[in-house]
């Protein structure tokens, strides 16, 4: 997709915990184990999520701005 680079936000298995970090789920284990990554890391396992990036990138705009107050 136009835009999405291959990154940790922009693969299927991570998922958001706040607007700079994540979870990696990759390989499937107790929830409290799962490794903590940046949004802007990259590692050999990436597959495009597709639209999800969208959302998760409006998001974390949300996130921002409401931090902003």
């Amino acid at each position: 997709m136009k835009g999405m680079k291959d990154r940790c936000l922009s693969c299927k298995f991570f998922r958001l915990l706040d607007a700079g970090s994540g979870v990696c789920r990759v390989e499937k284990m107790d929830v409290a184990d799962y490794p903590v990554k940046q949004t802007d890391e990259q590692c050999s396992r990436w597959r495009d999520c597709g639209q999800q990036y969208f959302i998760r990138i409006g998001w974390i705009k949300a996130q921002k701005a409401e931090e902003a107050k």
